[in-house]
């Protein structure tokens, strides 16, 4: 198994999961992030943080702040419990929707 040693390690590792799929971005920065940091998490020494919003996860590794964006900017908390609890509820496909084009008569999105 790969073990992520570097925080460039972990910016190409990022990279590769993000231009994976140009949905990616959106799912682990809309209701998918600390999922992402459930996947970091199992290649690499990283720790959960928060947002003063509390709304946004992001890993904690080496000293510095990541998302799927890549090194996360802002201010960040160590999670409580209860936010661990409210965390592991989010999710991207129970509250969001994707458009997948629009409709060819009257231009509505088109959303799954």
């Amino acid at each position: 198994m790969i073990k992520i040693q570097t925080t460039e390690e972990m910016l190409r590792f990022i990279k590769s999961l993000r231009e994976s799929d140009e949905y990616i971005r959106t799912i682990f920065m809309q209701g998918g992030c600390y999922r992402l940091h459930l996947i970091l998490k199992q290649f690499a020494d990283c720790e959960p943080a928060i947002n003063k919003d509390r709304n946004h996860v992001v890993s904690l590794f080496k000293g510095q702040y990541f998302d799927i964006t890549g090194e996360a900017e802002g201010e960040y908390f160590p999670l409580t419990k209860e936010d661990l609890k409210t965390c592991e509820n989010w999710s991207f496909y129970k509250t969001m929707l994707l458009q997948i084009g629009e409709c060819d008569i009257c231009e509505e999105p088109i959303v799954v």
